[in-house]
């Protein structure tokens, strides 16, 4: 049983796709003539352990929704779980013993392609881009193996998660079928009237770009023939060919012009957009601001009392320092200091039979040795 699921679950792998029937399969397993017949046997036990559930809700039984799809049958598969019941499975196809041509999903394979879009999808930014169906499958079956066959239930699926949204325009008078996924482990909202005016945008610019690439080639391959003709000597010819050349000239700067204004459309469309996201972050860092100061307690009151408290305390303690410096130390005469000073050392250069004019003289300044001891100290004071 093991080596039947897990070749089958490489057998999905393989071919891109989670649907898969005992039919289907048995012409896979098929070697040298001969087919499995087994295989009843362990779909049997798949169902009955869920690990698969039938595609009746994939099939198209009269009115069909955007995957081609049963209106009835869609709206089961959103309201039912993705993991069903053998007798879930029972109550929905009606009997028991299933035929070898009906298809069922392999859930394994079905979650592991939703891992596979979802990758595809936060690679190439896809994340909130509403864009046309059919271009998305053009870029998931450039990036995957999975085929146009297995991509309708990973898809379904996806969208009853609410991971990716759909919706069905009119686009000149052509049903366009768009898609939008959601962000990183966001929830796809539905697509608005602006985004689908925005894809039209798109649609319509690209159109342009590819009118005007479409011209440039026909005004070079136009003054080809030119010259050719004036080669040839067909003036008249090469005349008729320049005024085809003015003409797409005129045109194409006709497109242009028109390109130009689409594109500066859509740039104020984006700058609204951006614009939009600063107001709201403006609005969030005030909000933030509002609660911080509501939470400290702070107000205007208490703040204008702070800052009259502050600056009083601030003068009394100015007023205390002016007071301080003003009271005098002491009331002595710095020049009566100076002049007693002078005083005391004329009378001991007297009693030291020194001459105080001759004092800057090394000569008249007896050796230490003869000096008396008590005016050691005050002697060589006078010599330095």
């Amino acid at each position: 049983m093991k080596f039947w699921k897990d070749l089958i679950l490489s057998s999905c792998r393989e071919s891109g796709s989670s649907v898969v029937s005992v039919t289907i399969l048995k012409e896979r397993f098929r070697r040298k003539g001969t087919v499995p017949y087994c295989l009843n046997t362990v779909f049997h036990d798949m169902l009955s352990k869920r690990e698969l559930c039938s595609d009746v809700l994939l099939k198209d039984h009269g009115k069909t929704g955007v995957y081609g799809l049963n209106l009835w049958t869609v709206g089961q598969l959103i309201k039912t779980p993705l993991v069903w019941s053998y007798e879930t499975v029972r109550a929905i196809t009606g009997f028991v013993t299933f035929n070898e041509s009906d298809s069922y999903i392999v859930k394994s394979i079905a979650v592991e392609h939703i891992k596979i879009i979802e990758n595809v999808v936060a690679t190439h930014n896809l994340q909130n881009k509403t864009m046309k169906y059919e271009d998305f499958l053009f870029i998931l079956f450039q990036s995957s193996n999975i085929t146009r066959n297995g991509v309708d239930p990973p898809i379904i699926f996806l969208e009853r998660e609410k991971r990716l949204t759909t919706k069905t325009v009119i686009i000149d008078d052509t049903k366009t079928f768009l898609i939008k996924f959601a962000s990183i482990d966001g929830i796809a909202q539905p697509i608005t009237s602006i985004e689908k005016s925005i894809y039209e945008i798109e649609q319509r610019e690209n159109r342009l770009m590819e009118d005007i690439t479409s011209i440039e080639h026909d005004i070079s391959q136009t003054m080809e023939k030119v010259r050719q003709h004036i080669q040839n000597g067909q003036k008249q010819m090469a005349k008729t060919l320049l005024k085809k050349k003015h003409i797409l000239e005129k045109s194409m700067q006709f497109k242009i012009t028109a390109l130009d204004t689409l594109q500066g459309i859509l740039q104020k469309i984006h700058n609204c957009q951006s614009d939009k996201n600063v107001i709201k972050a403006y609005q969030l860092g005030t909000d933030a601001l509002k609660n911080v100061l509501k939470t400290s307690g702070i107000t205007i009151e208490q703040l204008d009392n702070t800052v009259t408290e502050m600056k009083y305390v601030l003068e009394q303690h100015n007023e205390m320092l002016s007071m301080i410096s003003a009271v005098p130390i002491d009331d002595i005469d710095e020049l009566e200091l100076e002049l007693e000073l002078g005083d005391l050392i004329d009378m001991k250069l007297t009693e030291s039979n020194i001459d105080k004019h001759n004092i800057s003289t090394p000569a008249l300044v007896p050796p230490v040795e003869n000096r008396p001891s008590n005016a050691h100290d005050f002697d060589t004071e006078i010599e330095k």
